[in-house]
């Protein structure tokens, strides 16, 4: 296939939402007696309402989750309903004293480590200049950090923000107040101070940002396991991105919600979709209908509502809506499974007349180059470091069964261009044979092939295919260019075949070895949520999207979920 066929057109993200009626000691028992968490899950900063799948999606807590906040706790109560704004606005203000204290011991410490230490270089003693020399520096670099925290919304971040990313912020406001004071110095006083000291600031004021931020993320998991903090959350909705939604509300107590049902005026997961359970073996109660959201949020103390239905339904979600601002409730909109999320489209303005398109693949020019600069040498470096182990695995497989080491199967790569995809062999020789006789045990409901347990796999290749070892040759495909390292996995030819029109836009990047939907549920994701992750990384890629999903990769594969 040489040519590509792109998306036509965004469709508007609308959801749905209703409710049902259940027993509230039953809703509470089924959700305080349930084990420790098994799974994590992160998010990007700042995400918006219409893209929270996604960005829920695209990041797990590298820190270890409390044990018990979904599991038995006697006398764990539920916390008071909706919290007064004045509370969270003190922690704010009380989280905003302490930067700046600490952005002021930045520069003390920077102070003394290039005239008290004399780090980096001698200072003749002509040179040296009192601290108190520099308290209008001081003040400058405070207010012009603070006011690029306030900027890039680092004090209005959810809780659901990972360190790593609140890191990422304060690195990038560090860089830019350094490079605006060490400007401003020149400009002002070009021969008296030390230019040196200023570089200091740059690392020491990240070490002491980020050190209060991971302390108070502990006490943060500590409280929660107290059920303090703890907000009580109702999905509206029994759709798979509900179902998806509820499980990660279950399985990531570091989320600080506690799920207490879902509405929907149908009862859908008992027909076409499997039911969600609490970790105690309860299934989560449906709760009531539409109409009864509001006195369900009353007698629940319900504080947030996440809709997460087709979006067809537009009357129900705006009726939703009203409902949450009338009962003081915060909402979130899940997007259709089925349409492309708000993030695809382009706003522009011309002439006052505002223009919405669709936005562009970001890997080209020279993100493209330099994305296949950094390739190329971490595929240099992993294949140095893997030689050994593919060694060991080539011969096991050799040992195991008759057939080659290697497979090589037609792959499709970058707009629709066949490559041979290196692999090794984790089936037996007669494999393909058999697809016809196991293909209705496809467990992704699309266009791939996924099963648990395919009888056609050999007992290394179960062992190779759990643990991802045998993508290994791959890295030999990412130096010939036919693959990236990271990127939507690359598809077979007979799958091209049911396609929908949009599906095609995941072929617009680079296949890659891993990826946003390899480190977010592998074959546990439906087609349809693979292929808008796919979309959705070809539309944001940066080298910090990049990193974070290698982060990822190695927790992925030892956690072996969705490893078929």
């Amino acid at each position: 296939m040489s040519e590509m066929r792109h998306h036509p057109t965004a469709a508007r993200l609308r959801l749905k939402g209703s409710a049902y009626k259940a027993n509230a000691n039953q809703v509470y028992n089924a959700y305080n007696q349930t084990p420790a968490a098994s799974q994590r899950l992160r998010t990007v900063p700042g995400p918006s309402r219409a893209t929270t799948q996604i960005q829920l999606l695209l990041s797990r807590q590298a820190e270890p989750p409390p044990d018990d906040l979904n599991s038995s706790s006697p006398g764990f109560e539920p916390h008071p309903h909706k919290r007064g704004t004045q509370r969270t606005r003190l922690k704010v203000v009380a989280r905003m004293v302490i930067d700046l204290l600490l952005l002021t011991l930045t520069f003390v410490i920077a102070y003394h480590l290039r005239y008290t230490l004399r780090f980096g270089a001698e200072i003749p003693e002509e040179n040296q200049v009192p601290l108190s020399a520099y308290f209008g520096s001081m003040a400058g670099f405070v207010a012009i950090f603070f006011v690029l925290l306030q900027f890039k919304g680092f004090y209005r971040l959810s809780r659901t923000v990972t360190l790593i990313d609140e890191l990422g912020l304060l690195a990038s406001a560090a860089a830019y107040t350094v490079l605006a004071m060490i400007a401003i110095i020149f400009v002002l006083r070009p021969l008296e101070i030390s230019r040196l000291m200023y570089l200091y600031l740059f690392p020491i004021s990240i070490v002491l940002l980020g050190l209060k931020r991971a302390g108070v993320r502990r006490v943060q998991r500590s409280l929660l396991r107290r059920g303090i903090g703890v907000r009580n959350v109702m999905v509206v909705g029994a759709t798979d991105p509900a179902n998806r939604i509820m499980k990660a509300v279950i399985d990531n107590p570091n989320l600080g919600l506690r799920l207490i049902g879902y509405v929907d005026n149908e009862k859908r997961f008992s027909e076409w979709t499997m039911p969600i359970y609490y970790r105690n073996g309860q299934p989560v109660p449906h709760m009531g209908r539409l109409d009864q959201l509001g006195s369900l949020a009353d007698e629940y103390q319900v504080d947030e509502v996440i809709v997460a239905l087709p979006a067809t339904m537009h009357e129900d979600i705006n009726e939703v809506i009203n409902l949450s601002y009338e009962h003081d409730l915060k909402f979130s909109l899940v997007p259709d499974v089925f349409e492309l999320q708000v993030n695809t489209l382009d706003f522009q303005e011309l002439n006052g007349v505002p223009l919405i398109g669709i936005k562009d693949n970001r890997l080209t020019g020279w993100n493209y180059l330099v994305k296949r600069a950094s390739d190329i040498v971490l595929a240099l470096i992993g294949i140095t470091l893997a030689a050994i182990p593919m060694l060991v695995i080539a011969i096991a497989i050799r040992l195991d069964s008759p057939g080659p080491i290697i497979l090589r199967q037609t792959r499709i790569g970058k707009y629709g261009r066949r490559f041979t995809c290196f692999k090794f062999r984790s089936m037996y020789i007669d494999a393909d044979a058999r697809f016809d006789e196991l293909k209705q045990f496809n467990q992704t409901g699309g266009a791939t092939f996924k099963m648990v347990d395919d009888p056609r796999r050999t007992r290394i290749g179960r062992f190779i295919r759990r643990n991802s070892l045998d993508e290994l040759p791959q890295l030999f495909n990412i130096l010939l260019g036919q693959m990236s390292l990271i990127g939507p996995r690359p598809g077979l030819e007979r799958e091209l075949e049911q396609y929908a029109e949009w599906h095609f836009r995941r072929l617009e990047v680079t296949p890659g070895l891993t990826g946003l939907s390899q480190v977010s549920g592998r074959s546990n994701l439906k087609f349809d949520e693979t292929v808008r992750l796919d979309i959705y990384y070809a539309e944001n890629w940066s080298l910090w999207v990049d990193f974070k999903i290698l982060l990822r990769t190695l927790p992925a594969v030892l956690k072996r979920d969705g490893a078929y």
